[in-house]
């Protein structure tokens, strides 16, 4: 597998992205780390094995231009790092205005500080596309998982931050995949954002669907006693 060319300059630049696999899987949100003509790397808690064929899609901030391209994974997202590098096949002309907007700022961003929280979010696809907007601008790693198969992979891989079920109080998939995430990632927050309101031992918070995103927030990042 070739490297990202070190030919093409790289330009600091954060931006929400999305990534999903060409040939089938769930979704990721993650950031953009620097840009080039030839690829980009992001940030992100997502596992994707090399030659993975991914959709990037992102904002040029510059223009308000929606950007989908196309890319080979060439780097995997490995801890401790988790930088995920992509090269891109015939990137569109709107790539190169975004990497020349790069370039003209890069002088100007500064760097990142503090760990950005590694989440799993679970539930059926038409509740994650209802929450896309909410999760983009959360600013955390994001991760999508539908199914059994899904959730193992993310859990394999990655030690998660938290995960949230956008799932209601009373469906009956919340109790196990929330005594299966207890085992397999102790330390981590374990929320439901869906309809109803209740209180039990596998979940350390539940939110209400209409609640926003600073509910949510607190929600994951809140200073509540962690137990097994």
């Amino acid at each position: 597998m070739l490297p990202l060319s070190r030919r093409s300059p790289r330009y600091r630049i954060d931006l929400p992205a999305t990534a999903v696999p060409l040939l089938g899987g769930d979704m990721a949100v993650c950031r953009t780390r620097d840009v080039s003509a030839d690829g980009c790397c992001l940030d992100t808690a997502a596992w994707f094995p090399l030659g993975t064929r991914l959709s990037v899609a992102l904002i040029d901030p510059a223009s308000g231009t929606a950007i989908d391209v196309i890319g080979d994974v060439i780097r995997e997202a490995t801890p401790p790092s988790w930088v995920l590098g992509v090269l891109l096949i015939d990137p569109p002309p709107e790539w190169s205005a975004l990497v020349a907007s790069a370039a003209r700022r890069s002088g100007n961003v500064p760097e990142r500080t503090g760990k950005r929280l590694r989440v799993l979010v679970v539930g059926d696809d038409h509740r994650e596309r209802g929450a896309m907007a909410l999760y983009v601008t959360s600013g955390w790693d994001v991760l999508f998982a539908t199914d059994d198969d899904s959730i193992q992979e993310a859990i394999q891989h990655i030690e998660l931050d938290a995960i949230v079920a956008e799932l209601d109080v009373a469906d009956p998939r919340l109790p196990p995949i929330m005594d299966g995430m207890r085992t397999s990632q102790p330390t981590a927050r374990r929320i439901v954002r869906g309809d109803g309101k209740a209180t039990h031992e596998l979940v350390h918070r539940f939110v209400d669907r209409d609640a926003g995103l600073d509910a949510l927030l607190d929600a994951v990042s809140a200073d509540i006693p962690i137990a097994p």
